[in-house]
């Protein structure tokens, strides 16, 4: 299975029997798509929980998205449906529900967080020392309304623990050996 997104092919991050692609050598990826509770959209596709996903296969830390729903967590559709998917990734960042930012680029919504838990530290002498998930709360609660739900998908273990992960220089330890998985939610 091979997918393209603008200039990236998503076999980056999904296994198949006819590629063995690893190029996901990045620490964090935002994408802009569209998306449900299963899945969500590439340029010719669509990559769903049925997929044989592997984010992180290489490098990738974090994976965010802005597909609504794609971080559904209820009763009966559990964001867990994404743990199969977790190869090297600390976080699946996302929506529990839809996402409405409609300004003239979604430019925000990647740049913030960013901002928020790598360079502005360097910039502005540590005033600005948020962990990944909370960048990302703060960022969706700028650009997005109050009824919209930001989620996220976090693996951790006793040798990595992510609750206060940044992107900041170093290669932070992947949770490998004994995960646990915990998902959170906030209104923006």
């Amino acid at each position: 299975m091979s997918r393209r997104i603008g200039s990236w092919w998503i076999t980056d991050f999904v296994d198949g029997a006819s590629f063995t692609a690893g190029r996901d050598g990045v620490a964090a990826l935002v994408m802009s798509s569209h998306g449900s509770p299963s899945g969500f959209a590439v340029s010719d596709g669509y990559v769903s929980t049925d997929d044989a996903v592997d984010f992180g296969k290489s490098d990738l830390e974090v994976f965010a998205s802005h597909a609504c729903g794609l971080l559904e967590h209820t009763p009966d559709n559990s964001a867990g449906r994404w743990i199969p998917a977790f190869e090297r990734l600390h976080y699946l960042l996302g929506f529990h529900d839809d996402s409405y930012y409609s300004g003239s680029s979604h430019d925000p919504r990647g740049s913030l967080p960013a901002a928020y838990s790598a360079w502005l530290h360097y910039s502005f002498f540590g005033a600005f020392d948020m962990p990944v998930r909370e960048a990302w709360a703060e960022a969706n609660e700028i650009v997005e309304s109050a009824d919209v739900h930001w989620a996220y998908l976090r693996a951790t273990s006793p040798e990595a623990d992510t609750y206060d992960e940044r992107l900041q220089a170093g290669e932070p330890p992947a949770p490998a050996a004994g995960r646990t998985f915990y998902t959170a939610r906030g209104t923006c």
